[in-house]
């Protein structure tokens, strides 16, 4: 459950970077003013889209999970504190709802890693078995 868990966070929080750098998933139809303005985590710089972008493909591939993790999660922790804590106190009425729970699921994958489907599972799998491999034997010659 974990690495699927981890697969749908990063390509939905991929969908953000996406909106950010290239103008795609843009907010249209029938919105209130309110929702138009978009969500929190959409009022990052344009660049943090592909920061956000290579980090939601190393999130789903499960490659540098741990640090990746971290890293995203500094992106919802400014924009709760900046955009959505002014708003008013309570998460369902500032629009920060969304930026929380991104914050946690990545502060959780920094803390527990990527799970069995990753990459990184994949390469300590390879390190180990690597490591337990006998030294070769020094052939001697006379």
């Amino acid at each position: 459950m974990r690495a699927i868990l981890r697969i749908i966070l990063a390509f939905t929080f991929s969908l953000h970077g996406y909106r950010l750098l290239f103008g795609f998933f843009a907010l249209t139809g029938r919105l209130t003013r309110q929702q138009r303005r978009g969500m929190a985590i959409d009022s990052l710089p344009h660049i943090a889209g592909l920061v956000i972008i290579v980090g939601g493909v190393l999130l789903f591939l499960g490659l540098f999970t741990r640090v990746t993790a971290l890293i995203l999660s500094i992106g919802p922790a400014v924009t709760y504190l900046t955009v959505a804590a002014p708003r008013g106190p309570w998460s369902i009425t500032n629009g920060g709802q969304e930026t929380i729970l991104y914050l946690f699921a990545f502060l959780y994958f920094a803390a527990a890693g990527a799970g069995a489907w990753s990459l990184d599972y994949y390469l300590l799998q390879r390190r180990r078995a690597y490591q337990r491999k006998p030294a070769a034997v020094a052939i001697q010659t006379t």
